[in-house]
């Protein structure tokens, strides 16, 4: 083929400037984008480990810290949203949920010398182990004498005796009215049950097994809503405000009055560490974060949830009150301004829900301002380490 002069000649110094910027902006595109690919792989700030969760569970899958305060950045390598705890027993220490895939969390926590375990990801994998071994610092903290927590601890046993009480009640009514194929009546009474579910949601919490059966998502198992595993109060949600039915429902009632039965013999001879109080309320309300961060509306049934996670913190706050205004009021009056804060950011009614991305914002704010100062009490108390 012929070509003109046109097309033999050089391009001007003005073409040849604009395909230099354009190159320019791509590479810095480029790099943008492999910037934000380590980013899903790399340690967040001062992490201390990096745990890589995939479908099939952890890696590494065994880990070893020293005693103390440890942060671990969990990296979700997997293509589902999921969890990763620490677990003493039955006990939950610590538990970042809801991490989308490709995303990762940082996680502190205080351990003491140990052997620990890890959960990875969905309820169905393999378990991770976790040793902590004695650090020179052990011996270093001068924490409050326990006598000081004689008080609360005795004051905090009588509040979830009662509420137990009524817990038991209304799982019963719940039972009794899905097997009587009431609708209306069943919802009313797990709307009962599911906040006071929640006021205890901290003492739960310590309880892997029985949290998992009572408090799980669908999304936290392989199988999702299908799982046979998939039952306690998402799964009744499901059937009743969903569905909008009670069929099926009777063996995961029954179900739940029988968990609700062994929470309540379980709590009656446990002893809560002193250092849960704090550190297991503000991870309830990490955990209600980790569902809603990225969400543009909130839904009625979880600011409910809120609702009763806040009144269960309002409760550990005037518990530890007295410790905190002899120990660090600074922490006390910032506690009590957010904790103030955050009720009125919530909704005077049940029923409501947010409706803008400025409601959503606003709660999320003032929940994890709550969330991070309740984390901070045990410092404050000399409960570290």
């Amino acid at each position: 083929m012929t070509r003109t002069a046109a097309q033999l000649a050089p391009p001007s110094p003005r073409a040849m400037r604009l395909g230099l910027v354009l190159s320019l902006l791509l590479m810095i595109v480029a790099l943008g984008v492999f910037t934000l690919s380590l980013k899903a792989v790399q340690p967040v700030g001062d992490s201390d480990y990096i745990v890589n969760v995939t479908a099939t569970g952890c890696q590494p899958d065994q880990l070893e810290v020293a005693a103390g305060r440890r942060t671990f950045t969990v990296v979700n390598q997997s293509d589902r949203a999921i969890e990763w705890e620490i677990i003493d027993g039955v006990m939950v220490l610590a538990e970042r949920e809801n991490i989308a895939p490709g995303l990762r969390q940082p996680l502190t926590a205080t351990l003491k010398a140990g052997d620990y375990v890890m959960t990875c990801g969905l309820l169905s994998n393999p378990q991770g182990a976790l040793h902590v071994r004695a650090s020179e610092s052990d011996a270093e903290a001068s924490p409050l004498p326990a006598t000081a927590f004689i008080g609360p601890l005795a004051e905090y046993r009588v509040y979830t005796t009662l509420q137990l009480r009524k817990l038991q009640a209304s799982a019963g009514d719940l039972r009794d009215a899905i097997a009587t194929d009431d609708l209306e009546a069943a919802r009313q009474a797990f709307r009962q049950a599911r906040r006071i579910d929640l006021h205890l949601a901290m003492p739960i919490g310590l309880y892997s097994d029985l949290d998992q059966r009572l408090n799980a998502h669908a999304d936290d198992f392989e199988k999702r809503g299908e799982d046979p595993e998939f039952v306690g109060f998402h799964r009744l949600a499901e059937g009743l405000f969903t569905d909008e039915s009670t069929a099926g429902l009777n063996a995961i009632a029954d179900r739940l009055v029988t968990d609700v039965d062994t929470l309540a013999a379980r709590l009656k001879s446990a002893s809560i560490p002193p250092a849960q109080l704090a550190d297991g309320t503000a991870r309830v309300l990490e955990t209600w974060l980790d569902h809603h961060r990225d969400d543009r509306t909130i839904g009625e049934r979880d600011l409910d949830d809120l609702v009763a996670l806040t009144e269960g913190a309002d409760k550990i706050v005037s518990l530890l009150s007295p410790l905190l205004e002899r120990q660090s009021p600074d922490t006390l009056q910032t506690l009590q301004t957010q904790l103030n804060s955050l009720q009125q950011e919530l909704p005077t009614a049940s029923g409501s829900s947010t409706s803008g991305q400025g409601d959503a914002d606003g709660l999320l704010r003032a929940t994890d301002a709550v969330a991070k100062s309740l984390a901070g009490i045990n410092q404050a108390l000399t409960l570290e380490g």
